[in-house]
């Protein structure tokens, strides 16, 4: 409790402060994009591929990525976020692993349903920026895993 001032608030260095609003807007934006693909799924979708001689392809996004998949990431991005910001050595783990995978999935799963080139990019840029953040000294002495 050394590093506690007499205000009672630890500091918080501007890497995990930055790391934490990145956390925060990107998860934002997930979970916009959820609730909007799931609005878009329970209104009755004006556009059917499948009906009118695509592949089903819009259904699978708008369900599976945005539903299934955005919703529960970007829950457990902004705990993540909030516990990184009060130095919880695991979170900081956690959010590391949670950074390398977004990394390596992003790309993997833009090969295999052939997306657009930035759907891979944009995730990637992200990841690596915010495993830069974290992964600075004064982000690592924050989240050092110290015996109380």
């Amino acid at each position: 409790m050394a590093d506690v001032p007499a205000g009672g608030r630890r500091y918080v260095p501007m890497q995990v402060r930055v790391a934490v609003t990145g956390f925060n807007a990107i998860g934002g934006v997930m979970l916009t994009l959820a609730l909007t693909a799931l609005g878009v799924l329970l209104s009755g979708m004006q556009v059917d591929p499948v009906n009118q001689g695509g592949t089903g392809y819009l259904d699978f996004v708008l369900f599976f990525n945005a539903v299934l998949f955005l919703f529960p990431l970007a829950v457990v991005l902004v705990f993540l976020g909030t516990r990184v910001k009060r130095g919880e050595h695991w979170a900081w783990l956690a959010s590391l692993v949670f950074w390398a995978f977004v990394g390596t999935m992003a790309p993997l799963l833009t090969w295999l349903l052939p997306a657009p080139l930035p759907f891979a990019v944009v995730p990637v840029c992200c990841a690596a920026g915010l495993v830069g953040l974290l992964l600075t000294p004064q982000a690592r002495v924050h989240c050092a895993d110290v015996d109380d």
